[in-house]
């Protein structure tokens, strides 16, 4: 967000629960960012309020934060040398109460992963706390062959189209 050149808070959703179906993954990645999104905004009432989600998709299946250590191991196994797909549902929540909501879908291919790879980024612990269990932002992106869409969004948050979105309200000049 700092490259939009606004003023930002990160503030984490009050008890939202973020189970998905996955039989309709892009309406329920939307719903839960407007999820997101209505549990802060009353904090505050006059700024756009941004949420998002993001998962990863391998072969029509979720994976999510590893739960361990030997889970992060086996999405990273499953993830070697294969093209995934990253979803990020975003809602933009804006002081009148228009509610923009969107999903961005960027294909990701990792290279051939050797075990000891695997082995040291998992036990950094960093792959814990992320979707599909890597984050191309730090030694995951080492993990990386070719991505085709917005990088950021497999960081979470696709800022090029929150930028277009902001610029059409008038939020710049």
């Amino acid at each position: 967000m700092k490259y939009l050149g606004v003023h930002f808070v990160c503030v984490s959703p009050k008890d939202v629960d973020e189970t998905i179906d996955a039989c309709d993954l892009e309406n329920e990645l939307m719903r839960l960012a407007v999820k997101k999104c209505k549990s802060i905004s009353d904090i505050y009432p006059d700024s756009v309020t941004i949420g998002a989600d993001t998962v990863v998709v391998l072969d029509n299946e979720i994976l999510g934060k590893p739960i361990n250590r030997t889970e992060a191991k086996a999405f990273l196994k499953r993830l070697s040398g294969k093209t995934h797909i990253v979803y990020t549902g975003v809602a933009l929540l804006f002081p009148d109460n228009e509610e923009i909501t969107f999903v961005e879908k960027t294909f990701v291919t990792f290279r051939d992963l050797p075990d000891d790879a695997i082995d040291y980024y998992v036990a950094t612990g960093i792959p814990l706390d992320k979707a599909g269990a890597y984050g191309i932002q730090d030694y995951g992106a080492l993990f990386v062959k070719e991505i085709r869409g917005d990088f950021y969004n497999v960081m979470g948050l696709p800022i090029g189209r929150i930028w277009e979105i902001l610029r059409n309200r008038g939020y710049y000049d």
